[in-house]
């Protein structure tokens, strides 16, 4: 069983022993809707991989847990798209965008869900801990004690993804940057502060770049 799977294994029972099960699984494409205008992000041209919402559990289960009642949105905490482990024992936090990277939505968002995710899903992890139900080393290629804040700036990575019809002269200047690890620009310092401050990396791929260079060649095990 990879780690993945048994992460996915976990969750479910927290959500369980929550009273709120829930599916907790969707596939990348399913979870890059852009619900204002009905279209999907990303379609793979390869494989089109399974990866936990975490827009499912911050909704219907934690919301719940602290307001009860049916699934809040309005009072949910924030959350990226999809989350994902991979062979190597990385963890990906990833967020679609069907706008330009140049947007203040764009920034502002993927600040406020990459904290707030963290943060929930690593009380979660906490809690589970307690009860002896995880440990880091058990789900990632992490082999010795280690903190929380430790772990997210080691073994976990940012991704944005946005559509390809938002793909501008800036985003492709970002990536020429990062590719040649040069200083990027200014309009994508929140990237730069998030690998600065929280993980291991943040990068950001067109939808087709994400398909190319992300998707085709993971491997959960």
């Amino acid at each position: 069983m990879s780690m993945y799977e048994k992460f996915v294994n976990l969750l479910n029972t927290y959500c369980n022993q929550a009273g709120y099960p829930i599916q907790i699984e969707k596939t990348l494409h399913e979870l890059s809707l852009d619900d204002a205008n009905s279209v999907n992000v990303f379609t793979s041209e390869y494989k089109d991989l399974n990866s936990i919402s975490m827009d499912s559990i911050a909704q219907n289960v934690v919301a719940r847990i602290h307001f009860g009642g049916p699934p809040r949105k309005d009072v949910a905490p924030a959350s990226v798209d999809s989350f994902l482990i991979d062979s190597n024992g990385y963890w990906y936090f990833i967020e679609f965008k069907n706008q330009y990277i140049s947007s203040k939505k764009v920034k502002e968002d993927c600040v406020k869900k990459s904290y707030a995710n963290v943060f929930w899903l690593f009380k979660i992890l906490d809690e589970m801990q307690r009860k002896q139900l995880f440990s880091f080393d058990a789900y990632s290629s992490c082999t010795t004690e280690i903190s929380p804040f430790e772990f997210v700036k080691k073994y976990c990575k940012f991704i944005l993804v946005i559509g390809k019809d938002k793909v501008d002269n800036e985003l492709n200047r970002i990536r020429e940057a990062k590719k040649a690890k040069m200083t990027m620009p200014d309009s994508c310092r929140f990237l730069r502060k998030l690998e600065s401050y929280v993980f291991k990396s943040a990068d950001v791929y067109s939808a087709d770049q994400f398909d190319r260079e992300f998707v085709k060649k993971f491997r959960y095990s």
